[in-house]
């Protein structure tokens, strides 16, 4: 969340890092209430939520700030980008527990990664065509194709391990979080080439920071959980 509020602050905006993080807290119990708990607090928590959002419009009045909604903005879905996808996490671990665990976790990394692996490679061997050259010059149609397939391929096979759900609903799960990594790529590489960076920290020295690594997840994630309610809901 620091790392992804430090490329936006180049627009010149003053984040309000106290509201921000009081909004992720806040996110992390409401999360935690419906995953682990009976749900007791969430209305409370849910309007002491909207409250605190409140709040940070109205502190906008008395600060010098020269763009007051694009740091309202910014401090509000900075928390809720972030916890889509890490919080999301929960919602695999803590409300689905119909489906067989941890290894809807692991399909859910696995597909990401050998995606991103298998885009990468095959793009740097056959990928002439660019996909959006203006936001990342490197992404190739002919990369991001094979990446699909070899992910629809992972899918098949994580399908044939016992208690997944079937391969129709896990080739359909691939397809989802391929197109979910892929434009979660893009869009933190559209942040960083308006913010005029290459990378969005130092976390890992060599290989960016952590938004960079943890990228794709963030819409990845997020679209998988849709997917599965509107497919496969708990019954």
């Amino acid at each position: 969340m620091r790392e992804f509020n430090n490329l936006l602050v180049n627009s010149e905006s003053k984040i309000n890092s106290v509201g921000s993080s009081i909004i992720y807290f806040l996110l992390v119990v409401i999360v935690y209430e419906y995953s682990f708990q009976e749900v007791k607090y969430a209305s409370s928590l849910t309007l002491l939520l909207g409250a605190t959002s409140l709040i940070m419009v109205i502190w906008e009045v008395f600060r010098k700030n020269t763009r007051p909604l694009s740091s309202i903005g910014i401090s509000i879905f900075t928390p809720l980008y972030t916890a889509s996808s890490f919080l999301g996490i929960a919602y695999f671990l803590g409300y689905r527990t119909d489906l067989i665990q941890p290894w809807i976790i692991i399909s859910l990394f696995s597909l990401i990664w050998i995606n991103d692996s298998a885009a990468y490679l095959f793009g740097r061997k056959i990928g002439k065509t660019k996909l959006i050259e203006h936001i990342s010059p490197n992404k190739t149609w002919e990369g991001s194709i094979s990446g699909l397939v070899v992910a629809l391929l992972t899918g098949f096979g994580l399908s044939l391990i016992e208690g997944m759900p079937p391969w129709p609903i896990m080739l359909g799960f691939a397809v989802v979080t391929v197109i979910g990594g892929s434009l979660g790529d893009l869009f933190e590489s559209r942040i960083k080439r308006a913010a005029n960076v290459k990378d969005s920290g130092k976390f890992l020295p060599g290989h960016g920071g952590f938004l960079d690594r943890f990228d794709a997840m963030m819409l990845a994630i997020p679209i998988a959980i849709l997917y599965f309610e509107f497919i496969l809901p708990k019954s």
